[in-house]
């Protein structure tokens, strides 16, 4: 259960800078250790969509998650130090060679796709090729095409891009299968959709304004760092909110400053508040927090204070682990 007080008791406690701050939940941590008791030695990927906070790409690789990058404005905010693959969506010229020039040479295609060979006009045998398959895809089919082809053998193959637990679970003896009839240096790794990564950030913002009208109140907050939020609200998508105030609730309504009427994240109750009040914003692992302050949170939710070695991460991480650790 998350601690929700001792979070909001932390940000005014410390004068947290800012109307805006992310928060990274130990939930994070908890499904890296899941998908390795799963699938036993696979390489984990992630493609940030719009999350380029340095800090938080720091901690994914910390992680020993493998940053896929198919886009020139995640590759300027990457770093040499972190385990990178390219994909190959849109797939120009000009980026391959900017990913070479800056030292990332694995690609991630399909083997016999138009893009392998536009990735060989340009860099010639200079290129680690990931090649990728769906999750649907049955083991002799990839086996037999991995075994196949010739001249230019792929040393890592992708599985697929998995939403859930339950998709990892299911993929378990497949990938048991793969491990012992492929080569041994065959590297097997998975991507990690973007619904997994949903449940692990929060967004703490202060309330900016307050208006009552007819009984009802209406909490304005900050939210003009966040173009993401205008498309969450498009899509339908689920927030949830809390405040330091929930066991005495009112009717109100919870609206972003970005100049859009219809910008409502939460109608309903949070409780009574005042201006400089921060109110707790969940399920937003997608938004882009560059620029923003992040907080670790640990296994119950604390505001972490104390930071380990980075050494101290590896494959044999529990789901109740302590971590606290991000590089600098």
């Amino acid at each position: 259960m998350m601690n929700t007080t001792a979070i909001l008791s932390h940000l005014k406690r410390n004068n947290t800078q800012g109307n805006t701050v992310c928060l990274l939940s130990n939930h994070l941590y908890q499904t890296i250790a899941q998908v390795w008791s799963e699938l036993p030695g696979v390489k984990l990927v992630y493609e940030p969509l719009s999350n380029y906070n340095k800090e938080f790409l720091t901690l994914l690789t910390t992680l020993g998650i493998t940053i896929k990058c198919s886009n020139q404005e995640l590759l300027e905010n990457l770093t040499r130090k972190q385990n990178v693959v390219i994909g190959t969506e849109n797939l120009t010229s000009s980026f391959i060679r900017n990913a070479y020039t800056r030292g990332y040479n694995n690609f991630a295609a399909s083997g016999e796709s138009c893009d392998v060979i536009k990735l060989t006009n340009i860099l010639g045998n200079n290129f680690r090729l990931t090649e990728q398959f769906s999750k649907e895809e049955g083991t002799d089919t990839i086996v037999k095409e991995v075994l196949s082809v010739s001249g230019r053998p792929a040393r890592e193959i992708c599985l697929g891009v998995l939403e859930t637990l339950t998709e990892i679970r299911a993929l378990k003896n497949s990938f048991m299968e793969l491990k012992r009839n492929l080569p041994a240096d065959t590297v097997l790794n998975v991507e990690l959709g973007q619904e997994l990564f949903q449940s692990t950030s929060l967004i703490a913002t202060k309330i900016i304004v307050t208006k009552n009208q007819d009984g009802q109140t209406r909490y304005d907050i900050d939210m003009s760092m966040f173009e993401e939020f205008a498309s969450y609200l498009d899509t339908g998508h689920n927030f949830t909110v809390h405040s330091q105030h929930e066991d005495r609730t009112m009717f109100s309504s919870v609206y972003g400053n970005t100049g859009d009427e219809d910008d409502l994240i939460l109608k309903g109750n949070v409780g009574e508040l005042d201006v400089g009040d921060w109110l707790l914003i969940g399920n937003v692992g997608q938004a882009d927090c560059r620029g923003l302050d992040i907080i670790l949170l640990d296994k119950d939710y604390r505001v972490v204070t104390k930071r380990r070695p980075s050494n101290s991460i590896s494959n044999s991480l529990d789901q109740d682990t302590n971590l606290l650790t991000v590089s600098a």
